[in-house]
């Protein structure tokens, strides 16, 4: 399944992914309605952007009470008609990749599979590629990077 992955080390932290995402979900320019989020490593100076994985076993997906997330095309999305705003699905997703925004849940579609966040990012960090299991590339990435910046935490 294609998949968006994030280089953290290749991320600029200019935010950018966040800026056209939102505009093209939404229309408008703003990041709190974004489905990616840059975080802020202050500790290492990273800056990593987070959006749903798409994980195979996903708990916010199995553990909605309205069923408003829902698989399309072995993609996760939300049925903004059916959410409740209830949080569930932001307090069980693993990487913070699920938000509320005005009652309702967001979450990275992938844009159908055309991401403007991937086409968009001057370094390159996305990409949008063939991915066989995400936790196997999450934790590739992560023992690259605790290498990489002699991370003991």
């Amino acid at each position: 399944m294609k998949r968006i992955t994030v280089n953290a080390e290749d991320c600029a932290g200019c935010r950018q992914c966040e800026m056209v995402c939102s505009f093209q979900q939404s229309g408008k320019f703003s990041p709190s309605i974004s489905r990616v989020r840059v975080l802020k490593d202050d500790r290492y100076g990273l800056d990593y952007p987070i959006m749903c994985r798409q994980c195979d076993d996903c708990p916010p997906l199995n553990s909605c009470p309205v069923e408003a997330l829902f698989l399309s095309n072995g993609v996760i999305k939300v049925n903004e008609q059916t959410c409740i705003g209830c949080g569930k699905c932001v307090e069980l997703c693993n990487y913070e990749a699920v938000h509320l925004y005005q009652g309702k849940a967001i979450i990275c579609d992938q844009c159908n599979g055309e991401p403007a966040c991937v086409n968009r990012c001057p370094t390159n960090a996305l990409d949008f590629s063939e991915v066989d299991s995400f936790e196997e590339h999450a934790s590739d990435a992560l023992e690259s990077l605790k290498v990489r910046w002699e991370m003991n935490d």
